[in-house]
């Protein structure tokens, strides 16, 4: 739950009053001090905020200096900032009153509740003036309202519709790794080879239309549920649902019209040093074509582990399995996988970096085998203002074969195969209201592989509108 500065910043009053007496001729930045001082009885929070700044690498280390720093950035929206000067005001001066209660607004601005708990028992420990109680108790009926807010079941819902096109809807979703034939397709393709009729080392040849990319407009509909359940003050349970229809407009497209739904159920506990660990189990189910005949049925497990990195990171660590099995059974395998997860809040943005390795035990019909893929990934998101953000994504997926096949992508020679496939996608998101969300992105693929029929590349544009519930 975000913390608003605005309506607990008076909380602290009592403090900055008091080290207001506390300044000295001796201080080589009076002047400055007193500038951003002034600048903060106005309300010109970010005036001071600058000022304190900019003289943070001369005076840091002095506790009325990282105190008065302290305020200003939590007064400018800059928590983060406000912790670390804080923590050396009170690292100086324990018993800083002023320090601890500004310290205090900045742990529930970071939604660090249970760290502010402690820092309010710090503060009750060097018997505070009755004013000091007074702001104390404002604090303390905050956190209850967070802490009644948590034990009690929370529910969200999105509903959404997208317009939108694809250059080439032979590309299932990244969720669906699975090569650009459709699985009835290659059937006819083998069939075809069985009975003699030999391409001359260009499958092409049996028909363009199966390899032609198609690009089609499409609409999609989609919807999701994410329910949390407390189950103490530390567990809780997390479940949630997804569906989605995309269509295409082009009826030679519409062998790839593609329905999914799926089903998470998770167990999520809080650990010490604000981890957190989570369990999850999985369940999906897809359908494509025109007739809508099964395409995919998936059961996962997932362990996530989830730590603090200093005051403004958090690193996941990723455990998965899945067992995948599909209308043609030679596309059928298991899957591991093993990755990281870094999330990192800036002043002005947030970046994400992610690695992560996966091995598929495929069926032993499967061309190619058994499948290691490594994925990297970075992202970024930069909000311009409450409504608006920019979001940008680039991953980097390496996908190597452990067998040779693929003979009839290679003048019916079995060769190695490895591919390496960039993608990015940019977006833009803008809140109207406090229940609808507009997103228009773009996305683009390039794949390359060493058999030179699987280079494909695809792009694709949409424009949704969701509501939120």
């Amino acid at each position: 739950m975000p913390f608003n500065v605005s309506r607990l910043s008076y909380c602290c009053l009592f403090g900055t009053l008091l080290s207001a007496t506390l300044a000295s001729s001796a201080w080589g930045y009076q002047a400055e001090l007193e500038s951003a001082q002034q600048a903060l009885a106005q309300d010109d929070n970010q005036a001071a905020y600058e000022q304190l700044q900019a003289l943070e690498i001369e005076h840091s280390g002095a506790p009325e200096f990282d105190y008065w720093l302290g305020v200003a950035a939590l007064r400018a929206g800059e928590p983060s900032h406000a912790l670390i000067a804080l923590d050396r005001a009170i690292l100086r001066q324990p018993n800083h009153a002023g320090a601890r209660m500004e310290r205090v607004a900045a742990l529930l601005h970071l939604d660090q509740r249970r760290a502010a708990e402690r820092e309010i028992e710090q503060l009750q420990a060097l018997s505070p003036p009755p004013e000091a109680q007074e702001a104390i108790a404002r604090f303390q009926a905050v956190i209850e309202q967070r802490r009644q807010a948590e034990s009690s079941p929370q529910h969200q819902a999105r509903l959404g519709v997208d317009l939108g096109y694809d250059s080439n809807p032979q590309r299932f979703p990244d969720e669906i790794a699975i090569d650009p034939l459709q699985p009835d397709l290659r059937q006819v393709f083998d069939e075809l080879i069985e009975m003699g009729l030999e391409p001359n080392g260009d499958p092409s040849q049996f028909d363009e239309r199966v390899f032609s990319s198609d690009a089609s407009t499409y609409q999609r509909l989609q919807g999701s549920y994410q329910g949390v359940f407390p189950i103490d003050e530390q567990s809780r349970w997390r479940i949630s649902t997804t569906g989605q229809a995309q269509r295409y407009t082009e009826e030679a497209a519409q062998d790839y019209d593609l329905t999914l739904a799926q089903a998470q159920v998770g167990y999520q506990r809080d650990l010490e040093a604000q981890r957190v660990l989570t369990l999850r189990g999985s369940a999906l189910q897809g359908w494509s074509g025109q007739q809508q005949s099964r395409l995919l049925t998936r059961w996962g497990t997932a362990a996530d582990l989830r730590q603090p990195i200093g005051l403004d990171s958090e690193l996941t660590w990723q455990l998965g399995a899945q067992h995948n099995r599909f209308s043609a059974s030679n596309n059928d395998y298991n899957a591991g996988r093993i990755g990281v997860q870094w999330n990192t809040n800036h002043s002005d943005f947030r970046t994400r970096l992610s690695a992560q390795l996966e091995h598929e035990w495929a069926d032993e019909s499967r061309d190619g085998g058994d499948l290691i893929q490594v994925r990297l990934g970075a992202g970024l998101d930069y909000p311009i203002n409450d409504q608006h953000l920019i979001r940008a994504d680039l991953n980097h997926r390496v996908r190597t074969y452990q067998n040779d096949g693929f003979a009839l992508y290679n003048d019916f020679a079995p060769t190695e195969r490895r591919d390496r496939i960039w993608q990015a996608r940019l977006a833009w998101l803008y809140q109207l209201n406090s229940d609808w969300l507009v997103e228009a992105s773009a996305d683009a693929e390039r794949r390359l592989s060493s058999i030179e029929f699987f280079d494909t590349q695809r792009f694709q544009t949409q424009l949704g509108l969701r509501y939120l519930f």
